[in-house]
C-alpha cells in the first residue's frame, strides 16, 4: 500500500497563481510564467543594440545665413543653455517668415 500513496506524485506540480495570489495545483505538463528563453533574450538584447547605434545626433538650430535679414531668426543660447529663437516680427497680416538651416 506504500507505493499507492504516492502513486500520483509526479502528474501534477504546485505553481504559483499571480492572477489569484496564490499556489495551485496543476498537471505536470502545464507552462509556467517565468524567465525568457535564450534565443528570446538573444532577440532583444540584439534589437536594443540596433536600437542604441542608430541613436539621434545632436542638432543645432541656426538662421539660415544665405536669406534676407528679415526673413532670418536670432538664435540665443539662455543662461540655463536652452537654445533661444527669437522670430521676425509679424507683418500687418500676423504672418513671419522665418528660415532656418
Amino acid at each position: 500500500m506504500q507505493g499507492e500513496k504516492n502513486m500520483n506524485k509526479h502528474l501534477h506540480r504546485i505553481v504559483f497563481n499571480a492572477a489569484r495570489g496564490m499556489r495551485m495545483v496543476v498537471q505536470e505538463t502545464a507552462m509556467s510564467a517565468g524567465k525568457a528563453t535564450g534565443a528570446t533574450s538573444a532577440v532583444v538584447a540584439t534589437a536594443l543594440a540596433g536600437l542604441l547605434a542608430v541613436a539621434p545626433a545632436p542638432a543645432q538650430i541656426v538662421g539660415a545665413p544665405g536669406v534676407a535679414p528679415n526673413l532670418r531668426p536670432t538664435v540665443l543660447l539662455a543662461p540655463n543653455g536652452v537654445p533661444l529663437v527669437n522670430i521676425q516680427t509679424p507683418s500687418a497680416a500676423g504672418v513671419s517668415r522665418n528660415l532656418f538651416n
